[in-house]
């Protein structure tokens, strides 16, 4: 049952017809709903975007930030999960041999907390999208991840990020920030830890970007312009089925 469940939740997502599951499931009966819940909670490992479709979008970010003529700083990725993202940066640091940028994947490893189920609608359910440390290693190893420059920071964003991580790592500047933890709390305090490393310019990804100001993401990337308007943000980029990019420049380091 696991193997046919897995191929009808890939098929699912292949066609993207998660988004249009979302939009009727309440016209659904409460049986079809528990079903497709069921399964996604089950095959939270099988990644929402492929690599065919992110690692243009990751060259094309490093190569903007390198005709700005700025020196670049670190990836930081908030929502590992099993970690075909981060899978994926490497790859590309690797092919542009971008050698002093380093990794940073911050993750409970435990799934969606508990607060998730009473935000946003419901959309989400705690321990989505869980993946132990040791299974995202493991993923990791498989292709080859430089270990030397990635580092995997586990614990509730709440507990990790804050000065003292930023100071444990040395981490002085933020160049690209992958925000894939879909709710709105957990997308708040992941822009709010990498605001004072802004220094000039960022480009910052949105895995789960709803055309919604109130929902997950969108509301929380909205919120942190208006209470930052030193930020200046220029959409420059989508990719399917729900990502956003935006380049960010600090007006009060760059005119």
């Amino acid at each position: 049952m696991r193997t046919r469940d897995s191929l009808f939740w890939r098929t699912l997502r292949f066609f993207r017809l998660n988004k249009i599951y979302r939009s009727i499931r309440g016209l659904l009966p409460s049986t079809v709903v528990d079903a497709v819940t069921d399964i996604t909670l089950k095959n939270v490992h099988f990644p929402l975007v492929s690599a065919e479709e992110i690692e243009p979008k990751y060259t094309m970010a490093w190569e903007r930030l390198q005709s700005l003529g700025v020196d670049l700083g670190d990836y930081l990725e908030f929502g590992v999960s099993r970690g075909a993202s981060m899978a994926c940066m490497n790859k590309v640091t690797k092919k542009l041999k971008l050698r002093n940028v380093r990794h940073f994947g911050f993750d409970s490893f435990e799934g969606m907390p508990e607060s998730a189920e009473v935000e946003d609608g419901g959309e989400w359910k705690p321990g989505q999208f869980a993946s132990t440390i040791d299974e995202t290693r493991e993923f990791l190893n498989s292709y080859n991840v430089d270990w030397q420059r990635t580092h995997l920071i586990q614990g509730w964003f709440e507990d990790t990020l804050n000065n003292a991580t930023t100071e444990k790592y040395n981490i002085r500047k933020a160049s690209v920030i992958m925000v894939d933890c879909d709710i709105y709390s957990a997308s708040k305090v992941a822009l709010n830890y990498s605001l004072p490393l802004i220094k000039d310019y960022a480009v910052i990804f949105f895995d789960d970007w709803r055309d919604d100001i109130t929902f997950g993401e969108y509301k929380a990337y909205s919120e942190f312009l208006n209470e930052n308007p030193h930020l200046k943000s220029e959409e420059i980029g989508t990719y399917a089925p729900t990502g956003r990019i935006f380049l960010v420049k600090n007006t009060k380091t760059v005119s």
